[in-house]
């Protein structure tokens, strides 16, 4: 997953919140299975797209 898909100029600030809010939903199903290994694979996957929102808001993308 890393910089690739952010080098790319069809990377929005909308898709990559709609990719957050997916992200969010696959958590909360693995929250409900109790799935830990998910769990911590889509925190990582949070914890990046959170990342290129903030680079993209602060024009360092």
């Amino acid at each position: 997953m890393g910089n690739e898909r952010f080098e790319s100029r069809s990377v929005t600030l909308n898709s990559l919140r709609d990719e957050q809010q997916a992200l969010s939903r696959r958590m909360l199903l693995a929250l409900q299975l109790r799935d830990l290994e998910a769990q911590e694979a889509l925190r990582r996957e949070l914890e990046e797209v959170a990342s290129q929102i903030e680079r993209f808001l602060t024009g360092r993308f």
